[in-house]
């Protein structure tokens, strides 16, 4: 009897392990070492655009489906929903590349022109990151809606679209 508890206390332990073994700040540098490349100023970490980025990837996770839809509503409604106004948002998500695997990941986005145009975006100022299920990478990027100007301009884009 003493055994199998171990055994299920282990694969436990095991199992959380596994679900948040990732690195936001690697992430992050290795984003900003790509925009330094270009001249972009450098994104910092935003809490609110974690928030949505992980609950996305916890999303994806559950219907074990690679999607930029959501039950949660578009991107951004997901990230105002996180207190996040915005001016510019972007999203990148991946599947297949597993725990510890930014680097990858972050290549395979760079390898894609849409992926790394999100990642280039002179515009963005903060990142927020996911990670689930041992495969699903969500990153957000966004600008803060702060000026005048950022909700004049905001206001006349949502009228448009």
């Amino acid at each position: 009897m003493v055994a199998i508890k171990l055994i299920f206390v282990f694969l436990v332990i095991t199992t959380t392990a596994l679900v948040t073994a990732f690195n936001p700040q690697l992430m992050l540098k290795l984003v900003n070492d790509e925009r330094k490349k270009v001249g972009a100023s450098p994104l910092t970490l935003d809490s609110k655009l974690t928030s949505a980025a992980q609950k996305h990837t916890d999303f994806m996770v559950k219907t074990d489906t690679l999607t930029h839809d959501d039950d949660a509503g578009s991107l951004g409604e997901r990230i105002k929903a996180e207190g996040y106004n915005f001016s510019n948002a972007g999203e990148n998500i991946a599947e297949g590349f597993g725990t510890n695997d930014e680097a990858r990941v972050m290549k395979a986005w760079m390898g894609s022109s849409g992926h790394k145009a999100n990642i280039l975006n002179k515009a963005f100022t903060n990142l927020g990151v996911g990670f689930g299920g041992g495969k699903y990478w969500t990153q957000v990027f966004g600008k803060p809606l702060n000026s005048r100007k950022s909700k004049r301009f905001a206001r006349k884009r949502l009228v448009r679209e």
